[in-house]
């Protein structure tokens, strides 16, 4: 109609760039002691596809087995932030999380790093800037 204007907005997808874990020297060359039975952080290093920068979204990545015997020891296990895998593999791993980014859009970065901190723990969840008083 006359008068009125498209406001069309760039999707802003994210892209997996890397992963990391404090507990494993190298992801895609090491494995845990048992690969059917560990639990490790695993960090994804995420950002807005063709856009520089990336922020942190925190996955604990384990095994049924681990869960078990957590489940034997404490009674009760807490899943968010969880990814299960049957046993280690860095491209199921890779797979599973970026399996995430690829359906995941939106208008700014805030709204699509929100979307992916309902699967990881993202580095800015709950941040509050300073505010002067």
């Amino acid at each position: 109609m006359a008068g009125e204007r498209s406001h069309r907005h760039k999707a802003v997808v994210p892209e997996l760039r890397r992963l990391h874990s404090p507990d494993l020297w190298d992801l895609r060359t090491s494995s845990p002691e048992d690969p059917e039975n560990f639990c490790i952080l695993v960090q994804a290093m995420i950002g807005a596809k063709n856009e520089p920068g990336e922020e942190c979204f925190n996955f604990t990545v384990c095994t049924p087995k681990s869960l078990y015997k957590c489940l034997s020891e404490k009674s009760f296990v807490f899943g968010k932030h969880h990814l299960i895998i049957s046993y280690y593999n860095y491209d199921i791993i890779w797979k599973a999380i970026n399996s995430i980014c690829e359906r995941i859009s939106g208008t700014s970065w805030k709204e699509v790093a929100e979307k992916l901190s309902r699967y990881g723990q993202w580095e800015f969840e709950d941040y509050k800037g300073y505010q002067e008083q």
